[in-house]
C-alpha cells in the first residue's frame, strides 16, 4: 500500500511541473540550498546533498540547464567538433578533455564532421544555438580562412585541437609533427634503413605534410637521396593501411622501412604484409601510440603524441579563453616522443 507521502508525490507530478521550490520543501531545506546542490555550487554537507537528491528522485525533478543558461546568460556546456569519432586517437583525446572540463564544472557536447567543412559549419551553427560557452574544434581539412573569420565574428571562445589552418593564427593545442616525423626517420636510419615509405593520410592533411617534412629533413641530414622516400596516400585508418600495404606489395620490391600516419594505418599495413608472408621484411613505425599499439604483434613502435594529455591541455586553454579572452593568440605545441617496441626491429625497449 502506498504511503500518504507517495500519494502526494504522485499528485504533484500529475498536477503540474515539479519546481526547485517543491524539491526544497520536500527535502526540508531552503531553495538556495537546493539550488546549490543541483548546480554544484556553494558549500553543502553530504547529508543535505543526499536528501536533496532523494527528493529530486521521488518528485521526478530534472534540472533544466537550458532555461538556467537563458536566465543567467551563462552556460557550462562546451561544444566539441571532431573529424572522426571512430578514430581511437580522438577517443583518447576526449577522455582528457572531458576530465579537465568536469573538474571545472563543465560538460561537453560532442559532434563529428566526417572531415567535411560544410558539415562542420552546420554543426558549429547548431552548437551556437545551444548557447555553448566555447568550442574545441579539430578543423576539417579543407577549412578556409572564412571559417576562422566566422568564429571570430561570433566572439565565441574557441581553440583548435591537433589540426591548424595554414596561414591562420588562432588558439591552438597540438603536437610538433615535424619533430615526430624526424624522430621516426632518425631511428630507422640508425637501423641502417636506406629506402622508406610514408603511408597514410592525404596531401590536404597538414599533419601529414609536416610529418613528411620531418622525415625528409632527417634523410637530408643523412645525405640521402630524396627519391628514397615514396609516399602512399590512404585514409588514416586500418582499412586505409590495408589498401596502402597492398599497393606497396604490388610495386614488387618493398621499402626497408615504413612510417605510418597513424597506428591504425600501421595495423592495416601489417595485415597486408602478413597475408603476403612478408611481414618480417620491413621495419614499421606508427604514429600517436594509442593504447592498443603495445598489444599488437609485434608490439608497435610509435611516435607518442599523448592524446589524453592533448585533450586536457585543449580544455584548459579553452577554459582560460572563456574566463578571460586573451588579447594575443596562445598556442601550445608539445614535443612527441618515440616509444620503441619491436616493430622497428628492436627486440626490446631501451
Amino acid at each position: 500500500m502506498s504511503s500518504p507521502l507517495d500519494r502526494s508525490c504522485y499528485l504533484l507530478r500529475m498536477d503540474h511541473a515539479v519546481t526547485l521550490k517543491n524539491v526544497a520543501a520536500h527535502a526540508g531545506v531552503s531553495r538556495t540550498t537546493a539550488s546549490n546542490v543541483v548546480t554544484g555550487t556553494g558549500r553543502v554537507s553530504s547529508e543535505t546533498r543526499d536528501r536533496v537528491h532523494q527528493a529530486m528522485r521521488e518528485l521526478g525533478y530534472v534540472y533544466n540547464r537550458g532555461a538556467a543558461s537563458l536566465r543567467t546568460r551563462r552556460t557550462t556546456t562546451v561544444g566539441v567538433v571532431v573529424t572522426d569519432i571512430a578514430n581511437p586517437f580522438f577517443g583518447e583525446l576526449l577522455v582528457g578533455l572531458e576530465a579537465a572540463l568536469a573538474e571545472a564544472g563543465f560538460r561537453s557536447l560532442v559532434v563529428a564532421s566526417s572531415d567535411d567543412p560544410v558539415r562542420q559549419d552546420e554543426l558549429i551553427s547548431e552548437l551556437r544555438e545551444y548557447q555553448v560557452a566555447g568550442l574545441a574544434v579539430m578543423p576539417a581539412s579543407r577549412s578556409g580562412r572564412t571559417f576562422l573569420e566566422g568564429l571570430e565574428a561570433s566572439r565565441i571562445p574557441h581553440v583548435f585541437v591537433t589540426k591548424y589552418l595554414e596561414g591562420v593564427s588562432a588558439p591552438y593545442v597540438g603536437p610538433d609533427d615535424r619533430l615526430g616525423g624526424r624522430l621516426a626517420a632518425e631511428h630507422l636510419l640508425g637501423h641502417g634503413c636506406r629506402t622508406f615509405a610514408f603511408v597514410g593520410g592525404f596531401s590536404r592533411h597538414l599533419s601529414r605534410r609536416d610529418r613528411i617534412e620531418g622525415v625528409r629533413s632527417a634523410l637530408a641530414d643523412a645525405v640521402m637521396d630524396p627519391g628514397r622516400l615514396i609516399e602512399v596516400e590512404s585514409p588514416s585508418n586500418g582499412e586505409g593501411g590495408l589498401l596502402a600495404g597492398q599497393q606497396l606489395l604490388e610495386r614488387g620490391r618493398l621499402p626497408e622501412a615504413i612510417i605510418c600516419q597513424s597506428d591504425g594505418v600501421a595495423f592495416g599495413v601489417y595485415r597486408a604484409l602478413r597475408r603476403a608472408g612478408r611481414a618480417g621484411e620491413v621495419r614499421v613505425i606508427g604514429y600517436d601510440d594509442v593504447r592498443t599499439a603495445a598489444l599488437w604483434e609485434p608490439p608497435l613502435t610509435s611516435v607518442a603524441t599523448r592524446p589524453e594529455m592533448l585533450g586536457r591541455a585543449a580544455a584548459e586553454l579553452l577554459l582560460e579563453e572563456i574566463a578571460e579572452p586573451s588579447a594575443g593568440v596562445s598556442q601550445r605545441v608539445f614535443a612527441p616522443e618515440l616509444v620503441v617496441r619491436e616493430s622497428c626491429g628492436c627486440h626490446e625497449a631501451p
